[in-house]
């Protein structure tokens, strides 16, 4: 869902000058008010000794805000203030008895305010009126179970929206390398050309695949919704560890997915820490989320570290249990997943929602917050995104097929061990459109959502696929156990426990995300040799 939620930011960031500009009613309102603004700036220039002798207007300058490029919280208490003002004068002539005169002319920051006010009344109205005739319409037309048959299907619609969603993002520009892909792999081609080109082409489709998925999330509500983006946000690496499993590659399949907790943990908020820092040079994040997600990857370390230490501290460890142990916690750990779920998406979600929603509206300005206020409308139709959707499953199960057909033959000529590709280089790779995604929110102070991408996806692979897998495994008779090696669970649990301590405090500096950079270094040097 964190993942989704991101996506959604930046499609909003890419398409937000195209929607404000289509909205032609609100500029012919400041077209129209034009005039005002001549008027206002001359009688900026008839008051500026008033303005410089003004103890409210310098302490209104103080608290400048330039986004806004108004008084801070000018237009949410503007209509107060004005009502405020106006009772007061009519109080006043009413309390000496005499007939209520005209006004006194009012200062250039009192005319400023009523202006802004103005203006936001009337845009709010036309607003309001498109919204409803917007409504209207669509309840007009008939469809399937209330729903209109351009939203059940339409081909045309969808075909523009997935080619504006490829050209949008140049991370696209690696899908030239899918039917190098699936031709190396077929014509013979050496395993290291087929990795490459496999392992390139499956970064632009989990990033097609989370945008399609987040679509139908905003078609079904915010809790199946948010119920399709938990499931459907991790798809890739899902696909991925079930075909691994399938080939037998259990080593690579285990520390695939402790590679992408440890990069989620360390290298993505490393990097959001220390980008972030560049420019600002204290961030502030809610630490209540982060506290809840921490708290659950301590009990995962707890769940993989029972298994190894019943397999490691009995001589007599009798396999067959070792197996069952890891099929039970793996069915209770599926169940706390749901009830985490439950508690992120019904209960609790203010938690969850209402710090990343803040952020995002820090630096707003009132018209722009305004457009935030407007519900997010699905791009594609029903049918053609559960149909792209499909595809794209389909397409990323032949790279993952390809692509671990080629690995054993890779680590032998390369001279990389499985350990290697399957703890860094995978999880690299499949990660790496939330991990640019995470980064870009933190250059724009965005520190909640940007640490509810990394500390969230580790918290879906460690409390759901990992079991899952055990559980696919225990279905096909194959046999794969959350008991890892010692050192694996250390660098888990170290990990987790630095992750835990400098989230604590909920404040963050570009050295907290160098030294969790210089932490993950070091462990791929560690298995590298």
């Amino acid at each position: 869902m964190q993942r989704g939620r991101a996506n959604s930011w930046l499609r909003t960031l890419y398409k937000n000058e195209g929607k404000r500009a289509s909205i032609t009613d609100i500029e012919t309102v400041r077209e129209e008010d034009e005039q005002q603004q001549s008027l206002l700036a001359k009688s900026h220039e008839s008051h500026a000794f008033e303005r410089a002798n003004s103890k409210e207007w310098a302490e209104s300058m103080l608290r400048w805000d330039g986004s806004a490029g108004l008084p801070t919280g000018v237009v949410g208490d503007g209509l107060n203030v004005i009502a405020d003002y106006d009772d007061h004068m009519l109080h006043t002539s009413s309390a000496s008895g005499a007939a209520p005169g005209p006004a006194p002319r009012r200062t250039a920051p009192q005319l400023q305010l009523e202006h802004v006010v103005r203006l936001k009344q009337r845009s709010m109205k036309l607003r309001k009126k498109h919204r409803e005739a917007a409504e209207k319409k669509r309840l007009a037309r008939k469809g399937l179970c209330g729903v209109p048959w351009d939203e059940v299907f339409n081909p045309m619609s969808d075909f523009l929206h997935i080619k504006q969603a490829i050209l949008s993002n140049w991370i696209n520009v690696m899908l030239l390398a899918l039917p190098f892909a699936v031709a190396s792999h077929y014509l013979g081609w050496p395993a290291i050309i087929v990795f490459i080109f496999n392992l390139v082409a499956v970064v632009p489709l989990a990033l097609l695949l989370g945008e399609i998925t987040e679509d139908l999330a905003i078609r079904f509500g915010d809790v199946w919704g948010g119920l399709i983006n938990a499931t459907f946000g991790n798809v890739v690496e899902m696909i991925l560890s079930i075909v691994l499993l399938m080939k037998g590659l259990t080593t690579v399949v285990s520390t695939s997915l402790i590679g992408s907790i440890l990069s989620n943990l360390l290298l993505v908020i490393g990097c959001c820490f220390f980008v972030g820092g560049l420019n600002f040079k204290h961030q502030q994040f809610s630490s209540g989320a982060s506290k809840a997600n921490v708290s659950l990857l301590f009990m995962s370390c707890i769940a993989m570290l029972l298994p190894s230490m019943v397999k490691y501290s009995s001589s007599n460890a009798d396999e067959e249990n070792v197996k069952m142990i890891s099929r039970i916690i793996a069915i209770v750990m599926t169940c706390m997943y749901a009830c985490y779920l439950y508690f992120q998406l019904v209960t609790h979600n203010h938690i969850f929602t209402t710090t990343a929603d803040n952020s995002n509206r820090d630096d707003l300005s009132p018209m722009e917050h305004e457009d935030e206020e407007e519900e997010e409308e699905a791009s594609y139709s029903l049918i053609g995104a559960l149909a792209m959707m499909t595809m794209t499953t389909v397409v990323v199960a032949f790279c993952s097929e390809f692509l671990s057909d080629s690995i054993e033959e890779v680590s032998k000529k390369s001279g990389l061990s499985l350990s290697f590709i399957g703890m860094i280089i995978l999880p690299i790779a499949g990660n790496a459109c939330e991990h640019i995604t995470a980064v870009l929110v933190a250059a724009k102070n965005k520190m909640d959502l940007a640490i509810a991408v990394g500390v969230g996806s580790s918290i879906q692979i460690a409390i759901f696929v990992y079991p899952f897998i055990v559980l696919v495994g225990w279905a096909s008779n194959v046999d794969f156990t959350m008991s890892l090696n010692m050192f694996d669970v250390m660098v888990v649990c170290v990990s987790v426990v630095l992750a835990a301590f400098v989230t604590m405090d909920g404040t963050s500096h570009w050295f907290t995300g160098l030294m969790l950079i210089a932490t993950y270094v070091l462990i791929a040097i560690a298995y590298f040799f």
